[in-house]
């Protein structure tokens, strides 16, 4: 309940008459709705932030699409190896959770100056934020299983690399890698610190304009800005959690 409590305030707000929560800054517009309820609101916001909507969503899929092809053979890489160096790039890897986001786009910026500006910098920033969390995912399951035997079984019977990565490699890890791209997209569509720096006026996330809502415009418009955030956000949210409990049931039940 306490944690609700917020959502429902805002979420109220979003819809509420202006009169009732006192003189807004788009007060002067008079289109605020006549009565207790108005949806002028998330038309404001649409037609303000719409273009930053659909940036943000096209980042958090090409985030998906590079931590599933970065990631999954990374990871498999990573736990099929024994050697020191390995363990030193997977140490890499989850840097990025460990540092503050503004280092981070201080340093993509520093590195690829000659990009600066362009949106591939920004997605850069994102795949390196949530590249962890798939080889994390990868990586913890193939160590739980014998991958060796399996690997020297397929091998056996006449399986090479690409075949052996392909029929055993990538069935095994179904569940990992739908739970994945469901984390990157959500930690994508959030991600606030890292694209502050990396963001420019052409390019701006959805994040960044939420915070532009919250430092220059009403709570109306903040209310309606977030509702319309959480509308993206939380069916991605409740999916992960489904469908992590279902495969924590399959488990216990195949064991």
């Amino acid at each position: 309940m306490i944690l609700a409590a917020p959502f429902a305030v805002i979420a109220a707000a979003s819809i509420l008459n202006t009169s009732f929560l006192g003189i807004s800054t788009e007060q002067w517009s008079g289109e605020s709705g006549s009565g207790w309820f108005t949806f002028h609101w998330f038309g404001y916001v649409w037609d303000l932030y719409r273009e930053s909507l659909g940036f943000s969503i096209k980042l958090a899929l090409l985030s998906v699409a590079g931590g599933l092809l970065i990631g999954v053979p990374g990871g498999y890489a990573l736990a099929a190896s024994r050697h020191w160096s390995l363990r030193f790039i997977e140490a890499l890897v989850m840097l990025p959770l460990a540092l503050p986001g503004i280092a981070l786009s201080v340093g993509l910026i520093q590195a690829y100056s000659f990009v600066r500006g362009s949106w591939w910098l920004i997605l850069a920033g994102h795949v390196l934020y949530t590249l962890p969390f798939i080889v994390r995912l990868v990586t913890s399951s193939l160590r739980s299983i014998r991958l060796d035997e399996l690997e020297m079984c397929a091998r056996g019977l006449g399986a090479g690399p690409w075949k052996r990565f392909a029929w055993i490699i990538l069935p095994t890890l179904r569940h990992e890698m739908i739970l994945g791209s469901l984390l990157i997209f959500a930690v994508s569509w959030g991600e606030f610190n890292v694209s502050f720096l990396l963001n420019t006026p052409l390019h701006q996330t959805y994040p960044a304009a939420l915070y532009a809502t919250y430092t220059s415009n009403s709570v109306q418009v903040a209310g309606a800005a977030t509702v319309l955030f959480l509308a993206v956000l939380l069916p991605a949210l409740w999916i992960i959690q489904s469908y992590g409990v279902s495969r924590e049931c399959s488990v216990e039940q195949g064991a």
